[in-house]
């Protein structure tokens, strides 16, 4: 699986196009946001697994450049994939991005659009 950081050009414009629906998703989940903020990588993982499956198996895929038909790993590699996304700093920054747009996009999207006349 490469480091976030190791994509360039075209390709990290493709990968960055496909990790974000998957990101924003996990991220937007308000216990996995606290677990990650609190350093408690393995509880977070837990959240991830348990409410996230497609998403997290649609990270994965994406970063060991497979096919996410076919993507099936085993339930060793699982949390040990999960965790070095979770320990690489440039994909943890990604995440906390998405989840802050997943954030202000639910408050936007339920703040008011009616225009006072005066």
């Amino acid at each position: 699986m490469k480091k976030l950081s190791e994509y360039k050009g075209e390709e990290a414009l493709d990968i960055l196009a496909d990790l974000l629906e998957p990101a924003i998703e996990v991220f937007a989940d308000k216990e996995f946001a606290r677990l990650i903020q609190a350093k408690q990588i393995p509880k977070a993982v837990k959240v991830a697994l348990k409410n996230h499956k497609s998403a997290v198996l649609d990270i994965m895929a994406i970063l060991d450049g497979a096919d996410r038909a076919t993507y099936a790993p085993g339930v060793f590699v699982l949390p040990v994939k999960l965790i070095e996304i979770l320990n690489d700093p440039d994909m943890m920054s990604l995440f906390r991005s998405a989840g802050e747009t997943a954030e202000t996009m639910s408050v936007s999207a339920s703040e008011s659009t009616t225009v006072d006349s005066e």
